[in-house]
């Protein structure tokens, strides 16, 4: 079965208000980053969020041996629109 791409799909859920690493508050309309990581039996999972300044660069390393991904986006109604993966690390198949 194949994964559908992060930038079309998050599972629909709401992200959080505040940057995980400095606190800020995010607005309605901020341009955002997000790490996400995918499982199997419950699809993207977003894991953290950042404004655009503390926004890491790539996923490097992974950490959890599973697709990870950051992803650019606008903050718009408590959802992410015009979602862009920045950069996206995938398991290694064994």
């Amino acid at each position: 079965m194949s994964r559908p791409d992060p930038a079309t799909s998050l599972n629909g859920v709401q992200t959080g208000h505040i940057c995980d690493s400095c606190n800020k508050q995010i607005q309605h309309g901020d341009k955002v980053s997000m790490y996400a990581t995918w499982y199997d039996e419950g699809g993207w999972t977003p894991r953290r969020t950042w404004c655009m300044k503390c926004c890491p660069g790539s996923v490097d390393p992974g950490t959890e041996g599973a697709d990870e991904v950051i992803v650019e986006a606008v903050f718009w109604s408590h959802q992410l629109a015009g979602v862009r993966v920045k950069d996206r690390s995938r398991p290694i198949e064994q």
